[in-house]
């Protein structure tokens, strides 16, 4: 486990190392520092942890609405909840994994993406690892300290994401208010292909 105060008072990111995505090994390397700044960026003062550690609800921005082809990509996206988590997979038959889940629901609206989340992290232009500058329909990309970038999500806004993760066992939305700690620790990079 990986322990740091945070610039506010009393506030401590508790980092640990355990994998929950599943996803293809990467090679874009991702300093401890660069982890940190974006949990730092990514929860608000309000939320330090107190007694236990634990928060129970994070506040993250509201989002502004999606643009057409963003809520058309994300209607494209919740079509396939529930199809399972196959590693290395890239179809509704066979299974998804995280990229090859965002690769193939951005194809069908003619965005072409990279086959893995380490290369997906250069697609598009950049977008801030900041809840505030998100848009639905952003690629949000996860790394844990001293790795490469490990899974990918589409932010469908207002805190939550739609990704397929081996830990939930397939494609699902996770809201980041009330839950995926990982996620918001982990949040390294965003990048906008619409």
């Amino acid at each position: 486990m990986y322990t740091r105060s945070l610039s506010r008072v009393g506030a401590i990111a508790v980092v640990s190392s355990v994998s929950v995505t599943g996803c293809t090994q990467a090679t874009l390397g991702i300093t401890p520092e660069t982890v940190l700044s974006a949990v730092i960026a990514n929860i608000p003062s309000s939320n330090a942890p107190s007694g236990g550690g634990t928060s129970s609800r994070r506040r993250i921005p509201p989002s502004p609405p999606p643009s057409s082809t963003a809520a058309r990509v994300l209607h494209s996206a919740d079509s396939y909840v529930g199809v399972k988590y196959v590693w290395g997979g890239d179809t509704p038959r066979e299974g998804f994994d995280c990229s090859g889940f965002t690769k193939y629901v951005f194809a069908k609206y003619g965005v072409t993406l990279p086959r893995t989340s380490r290369e997906q992290v250069r697609a598009g232009s950049a977008v801030a690892a900041d809840f505030r500058r998100l848009r639905p329909g952003d690629l949000m990309l996860f790394a844990e300290p001293g790795h490469s970038i490990s899974h990918v999500a589409i932010y469908a806004g207002d805190g939550v994401i739609i990704h397929a993760s081996s830990s939930a066992g397939g494609v699902g939305y996770t809201d980041l208010n009330s839950g995926g700690d990982w996620f918001v620790a982990y949040f390294v990079a965003a990048r906008r292909v619409l």
